[in-house]
Parts: C-alpha cells; sequence; structure tokens
C-alpha cells in the first residue's frame, strides 16, 4: 500500500508539471453563484409591527435583492512568447433576485398589509481588459485580471397581491427601468489543463458596478409602471437619498476551449 501510494503521489506531480503549449485563444463558459455588496445589499425592513416606517419603499427596490446568479462567456488571446499577457473579453449576465415577505399600502387610503414580494434585478455585463497569466504553459495556471464593463439593468418587481405604488393601484409585476453604468471587474482563479484542448476553471469576481455613470431620474422621466436606480444623490417627496455604490462579488466555474496550440504535449 505504500509503494501504492508514492507511485500515485509521483503520478500527481508529474502531471501538475506537465508542459503544454500556450493556447493563442482560450474560450471559458461559466456559471457562478454570488451577493451584492455595498448599498446594493439593503435589507427589506421588518413585518412587525405594520406601520408606515417599515413599509418598503419604491426608492429601493433595486437595493432589496439578497443573491446573484450569473452565467457568462470570456474570451482570452495571449500575447508574446511565454503568453503570460492576455486581452480580455466578456459577456456575462447576472441576475440578482429576492423572495420574501414586505409591508405595501394596498388601497388608495393608504392602509397596509405585508405581502410577498420578489425584486428581480438583471445585469448585463460587457467587459474588456487584461489578465496576467503565471504558468499559461503548465497544467494548473493561476491568473489574475481586470477590467472596464459596460453594465445594462433590466428586470422587474412582483407582489402577491394588489399594491399601491407611486400614486397607483398596482396588479402585476412593475418593471426596472433601463439603466447604463460603466463597471470595473477584478477576477482571479485557476485554469486546470485536462487536455490540449478542454479544460476547467474556477475563480472569484469582484464588481464594481456603477462607479461612472451615476443618475437619479426626474420622476416625470420615470415611466407610470417603472422602478429607476435613483443611485445619484437627489431629494424626492422631501426625503434625501445618497450617492449609492452597488457591487457584487461571486465564485464561478466553468469549461475551458483552448484554441491555436499543438495537440501534442511536451514532457
Amino acid at each position: 500500500m505504500r509503494k501504492l501510494g508514492v507511485l500515485l503521489c509521483a503520478f500527481l506531480l508529474l502531471s501538475a508539471s506537465a508542459i503544454y503549449t500556450q493556447p493563442k485563444l482560450t474560450l471559458h463558459l461559466t456559471g457562478g453563484y454570488g451577493v451584492p455588496l455595498g448599498d446594493f445589499k439593503t435589507d427589506l425592513p421588518p413585518t412587525s409591527p405594520v406601520t408606515e416606517d417599515n413599509r418598503a419603499d419604491a426608492d429601493y427596490f433595486p437595493y432589496f435583492t439578497k443573491q446573484l446568479l450569473n452565467f457568462g462567456v470570456d474570451g482570452k488571446l495571449a500575447f508574446g512568447k511565454q503568453g503570460n499577457a492576455r486581452v480580455t473579453m466578456g459577456l456575462t449576465y447576472n441576475m440578482f433576485s429576492n423572495n420574501a415577505d414586505a409591508i405595501f399600502r394596498i388601497n388608495p387610503n393608504n392602509d397596509l398589509a405585508v405581502t410577498t414580494f420578489k425584486p428581480k434585478v438583471n445585469v448585463l455585463s460587457i467587459s474588456l481588459g487584461g489578465e496576467w497569466a503565471f504558468a499559461p504553459k503548465k497544467k494548473v495556471n493561476p491568473f489574475l485580471g481586470a477590467g472596464v464593463a459596460a453594465n445594462f439593468f433590466s428586470g422587474e418587481f412582483e407582489f402577491g397581491r394588489e399594491v399601491r405604488i407611486k400614486g397607483a393601484q398596482r396588479t402585476g409585476p412593475m418593471d426596472m427601468k433601463s439603466e447604463t453604468r460603466i463597471g470595473i471587474i477584478f477576477d482571479g482563479g485557476i485554469d486546470f489543463h485536462l487536455s490540449p484542448q478542454v479544460g476547467a476553471i474556477i475563480g472569484v469576481k469582484y464588481h464594481m458596478i456603477n462607479p461612472l455613470g451615476k443618475g437619479a431620474d426626474d420622476p416625470s422621466e420615470v415611466g407610470a409602471n417603472e422602478i429607476d436606480l435613483g443611485d445619484q444623490e437627489h431629494t424626492e417627496d422631501g426625503k434625501t437619498f445618497p450617492n449609492r455604490t452597488i457591487s457584487s462579488i461571486n465564485g464561478y466555474v466553468g469549461v475551458s476551449f483552448y484554441f491555436g496550440a499543438p495537440k501534442t504535449v511536451k514532457k
């Protein structure tokens, strides 16, 4: 048994040190799970007692999400003889959501009631950046990268019953107003070469979603059935809302595909 263990360890060490010719282009298909951070993570008010102070304010609807699911595709183009430096391009669809109870006004008399509430905020991110691969010719290749992303907001807010929001009765979902913000993504992980053509990837992304492009629409610019992001300092209905910082973090796993490299492994 001891000899078998020694042979197994030796095999794993040799496998990890196997040298691959660096592919010119790497394509990743990934899926991930994470959470909103900063002002994007706002707790819903308590549902007891049922008072106006505990009502779910429409100005915070985009910020009441709790979890993040995403999927995406990104490409990495290597430069130089060693292939450590890479240009990265990515497309990621982020789905922020929550499923909880909240207090809402339910009629023109502003009576209050508790009902289910499902905010769904989607962010489509298109990114361009750079990356440094620490061992591009090895089977286990750690990497760190950063990029600039254009972030496009959409989504909807569902209620368990008819509620009164923004001066009108709502029986169906309200829409997230389309918004665009410029953000920064920091990315790090490990790419495992399983063969010269296919591999696996794990990593973590930290996404600063709105450092550029913050805004707060005038109520006249927001549709009757829309809720805006409102991340710039503004005053509405006599209440002042500060600048809001939106960010998220998520882990991800995926499949790697390598192009432009020989299909043989060098010993």
